[in-house]
């Protein structure tokens, strides 16, 4: 049996935006790169049962063969990648052959997946999988594979790593739990994971991280959505990473601000990088998010600061969009960024993902106003916000990139980092990760001006904190005008 997965095109490559991050990595290392390995397919490939030669396809590395002969195809999808799923499930099946589709997209709207499949695997995989491969083998394939229980994830196997392409890859994921305690109105966790914590045994983590060393890959990236969610677990697995030299980053509450002790230990355990979800300046907005009350936005800063002082960059998210939100939350963000220091950040629009409270929420209130899938990617306005327009939003959302990712922004934030890390003696090795992050996110926020070739003079109204942006489109063939 010839099983194939395949990851589909990202959204942000389709429209030009992803070349221009891979080229810049290229750039840098001098090889061509892709950044994070995701971990779905190489540990459903690991799931599969040895009756099944498997490879898998990254359509963002390589072009699928659709005329290469294979039993089953698997694609996993998330929202904004659900049209490339169907169009590449359409196009197999044309050829007879069989698809099973799965992910968090084809979990909450099977009934729409399964119009493009054979087959979709609903929620976790790991209780199902193997039964669907024999289903097949026996030519008895269910539309719908789903488990009530949850995966003991004690069981899991290692991915299977060695069926990428992993040259291509900067950093391999490792998960050690599964599951979120908190209930954000905007995520789609708590729905496919559950809000019950599992985790994986540490020395099946220690095993999997020293098999990746053993690859050459030194540089980890832990996907759990909160790896503080269970602190003696995490003090425990930071422990053991200590010997093995290795570095990483992780996503992890503000709430670290207040462990002493697990900042101490993440420093020495090789963490250069934590993600944290900050999500908004506004506490009305965090109120409406369902967020952790305990940390507002008056906090950030001195939070920042703390967390940073033991050498680790800290990685703000942001969300624009909430009800909150009007004209002058884009100057605030960037007065934030220039006041914080924070090392970078990253910017989303907020987006109804389907499944969630949030898309029943402005459903009920007649505001989503499209459900074109391809546009769900965090970049594009597909709902009416409160006090601001679609169009003001998106424009918004450009001109914070370009304000926070501008070459004066970035060396004024990395001197006072450095500034604060020459108290604390941090290796100078450490300070050439937040530059390359920077200005790997100038390229892609000036990139999108290139991409739709347009030309823009900016002038910033100051005595009253509005921003005006006055677009000179040039447009090489047709000279017609085009939208930011």
């Amino acid at each position: 049996m010839k099983l194939k997965l395949i990851a589909p095109k990202d959204t942000v490559n389709k429209d030009g935006l992803g070349w221009w991050n891979q080229d810049f990595w290229s750039l840098v290392t001098g090889r061509k790169m892709y950044g994070i390995a995701r971990l779905n397919l190489p540990l459903i490939a690991g799931l599969t049962p040895p009756i099944a030669e498997i490879t898998i396809i990254d359509e963002n590395i390589e072009e699928i063969n659709f005329d290469e002969k294979v039993d089953m195809v698997g694609i996993s999808a998330y929202t904004a990648l659900a049209v490339r799923a169907y169009q590449i499930a359409d196009e197999f099946r044309r050829r007879g052959v069989k698809v099973v589709l799965g992910g968090i997209h084809p979990s909450v709207l099977p009934e729409e997946a399964i119009q493009h499949s054979d087959c979709v695997v609903i929620g976790e995989a790991e209780n199902v999988w193997g039964g669907l491969i024999n289903d097949f083998k026996e030519g008895n394939l269910k539309k719908f594979y789903h488990s009530e229980q949850k995966p003991d994830l004690k069981n899991q196997p290692i991915p299977r790593w060695d069926l990428l392409r992993n040259e291509y890859y900067s950093t391999p994921t490792i998960e050690t739990t599964r599951g979120c305690p908190y209930d954000c109105e905007f995520c789609s966790i708590k729905i496919f994971l559950g809000n019950k914590i599992r985790s994986k045994p540490i020395e099946s983590v220690i095993r999997e991280v020293e098999m990746l060393k053993s690859m050459g890959r030194n540089l980890l990236f832990f996907g759990d959505d909160n790896l503080m969610a269970n602190k003696r677990y995490l003090k425990e697995l930071l422990i053991r990473l200590i010997p093995l030299k290795t570095t990483f980053q992780a996503s992890l509450p503000i709430s670290l601000a207040k462990e002493e002790g697990l900042m101490k230990l993440l420093a020495e355990s090789g963490c250069k990088r934590i993600v944290i979800g900050l999500e908004s300046l506004s506490e009305e907005n965090l109120k409406q998010m369902n967020k952790d009350k305990s940390y507002g936005p008056e906090k950030y800063i001195e939070y920042i600061n703390k967390i940073q002082s033991y050498g680790i960059e800290m990685y703000g998210s942001f969300i624009f969009g909430y009800d909150c939100d009007d004209e002058y939350v884009f100057e605030d963000m960037v007065r934030f960024f220039d006041e914080s220091n924070i090392s970078a950040g990253a910017f989303h629009i907020l987006t109804p993902y389907p499944g969630t409270r949030l898309f029943e929420r402005l459903k009920n209130e007649n505001r989503i106003l499209h459900q074109n899938w391809e546009l769900y990617d965090s970049m594009h306005a597909c709902f009416k916000p409160k006090l601001i327009s679609p169009e003001t939003l998106e424009k918004g959302f450009w001109w914070v990139q370009r304000q926070v990712f501008s070459y004066e922004s970035i060396f004024k934030r990395l001197r006072n980092l450095w500034n604060l890390w020459n108290k604390t003696n941090v290796r100078q090795y450490d300070r050439i990760s937040p530059i390359m992050i920077n200005l790997n996110a100038n390229n892609i926020a000036y990139s999108h001006l290139i991409i739709n070739n347009i030309r823009i003079n900016e002038e910033v109204t100051k005595n009253t904190k509005q921003y005006e942006t006055v677009y000179e489109v040039e447009v090489k063939s047709s000279g017609i005008e085009d939208g930011m």
